[in-house]
């Protein structure tokens, strides 16, 4: 075990960025890192950080859902895989998807797919095929954007 002052110095810096914002065990790891701590180390500061609830997974999961689907319009694909590389629990994730709503889901998608520079493409097929990898790529399944695109289609014959 490290210096206990040194252990202290690390612990304290940690509990102080873990209060101004959500973080998860890979942002901490990376930040201990850096901060030339040894892996034995970080993980003793990492599992106090979790036993006084600095750290909490399932909350970092769920903020972290909520703030990309509602301020960056990302879809459950999106979000799962950043989630996957953050090194989250599959289960965590997917309770924290299941709180995001598939009828809000597909409203995002919708207004974004209504407000991109290609909803004004003349060419319809053109259109259809840069919308699609707009929507792709912000990621929601080829099922929604198509699903939404037929909705945009049917009120616009109307």
């Amino acid at each position: 075990m490290m210096e206990q002052e040194t252990y202290n110095k690390h612990l304290a810096r940690m509990q102080a960025l873990c209060s101004r914002s959500e973080k998860c065990r890979a942002d901490i790891r990376l930040k201990l890192e850096q901060a030339g701590v040894s892996p034995a180390e970080t993980e003793a500061i990492l599992n106090a950080l979790e036993k006084e609830r600095f750290l909490d997974q399932e909350r970092y999961a769920t903020a972290y859902a909520r703030d990309k689907s509602n301020l960056q319009g990302w879809g459950p694909r999106k979000i799962y895989n950043m989630l996957r590389i953050k090194e989250i629990p599959e289960e965590v994730i997917e309770k924290a998807l299941s709180g995001l709503g598939e009828e809000q889901i597909r409203q995002r998608l919708t207004e974004a797919l209504k407000k991109h520079r290609s909803f004004r493409e003349k060419d319809p097929r053109k259109r259809y095929a840069a919308l699609v990898r707009f929507g792709l790529g912000r990621g929601y399944s080829y099922a929604q954007i198509v699903d939404c695109l037929g909705k945009i289609n049917e009120s616009k014959h109307e």
